[in-house]
C-alpha cells in the first residue's frame, strides 16, 4: 500500500510539474519615466528661481547663491572660524514659508547640538552650518530639493517646497 501511495504521490509530482506557467515581468520605458521626471524637476527648479528672485527684490536685502545651489544673507565663505565637517556646533533655526509664515519657530525646534557631518539635518542646512560664523547669523534660501525633497518632513512642509531657513550660531568646538 505504501509504495502504491508513494507511486501516485511521484506521479502527481511529475505530471503537475509538467505544465508550468512561466510569469515574465511587466516592463515600463524606463526612458518615458526619466523624461517626465526630468521635466517635473526642471519645471519646479525654475518655479523656485522665480520664487527667490522675487523674494531677494521685495526684501532689499543681500543674498549671495551658493556653489551648494542655495542662497544665503552672509558673504557665503568658509573662514577659519566657520565649523568643518567632523566640528561640534550647537545652533538654533527657524523655518518659514514662501509667504513668511513661520512653519516651526525657534522655540519649536530649541537649541540643535550635532557634530557637522553626522546629523540628519537638511543639505542645505548642513552645507550653512559651515559658512556661518561662532555667535552670528544668516537667513538661507532652500530650494527644495536641499530642504525636504519630494516627501516634504511629513508633516508641516509639503513635497517639493522651498523653504526660508533663519539660523543662528551659538558656540562652535574644533574637533
Amino acid at each position: 500500500m505504501k509504495k502504491i501511495v508513494f507511486t501516485l504521490l511521484v506521479l502527481i509530482t511529475i505530471f503537475s510539474c509538467d505544465q508550468k506557467v512561466i510569469q515574465y515581468p511587466v516592463s515600463y520605458s524606463n526612458d518615458d519615466f526619466m523624461q517626465r521626471s526630468q521635466e517635473r524637476a526642471k519645471k519646479i527648479h525654475q518655479e523656485e528661481l522665480q520664487w527667490f528672485d522675487d523674494y531677494i527684490k521685495k526684501n532689499n536685502q543681500k543674498f549671495v547663491k551658493t556653489s551648494s545651489g542655495f542662497w544665503i544673507s552672509n558673504d557665503g565663505k568658509r573662514t577659519e572660524s566657520t565649523a568643518n565637517t567632523g566640528d561640534y556646533i550647537e545652533f538654533e533655526y527657524q523655518v518659514s514659508d514662501l509667504k513668511d509664515n513661520i512653519i516651526y519657530s525657534f522655540e519649536d525646534n530649541k537649541t540643535q547640538k550635532v557634530v557637522i557631518g553626522k546629523s540628519d539635518l537638511t543639505r542645505g542646512v548642513n552645507s550653512a552650518l559651515q559658512l556661518i560664523p561662532e555667535g552670528e547669523s544668516a537667513k538661507l534660501l532652500l530650494p527644495s530639493f536641499l530642504a525636504y525633497g519630494g516627501y516634504g518632513d511629513q508633516s508641516k512642509i509639503a513635497p517639493d517646497e522651498p523653504i526660508i531657513v533663519d539660523l543662528k550660531i551659538k558656540k562652535i568646538k574644533k574637533h
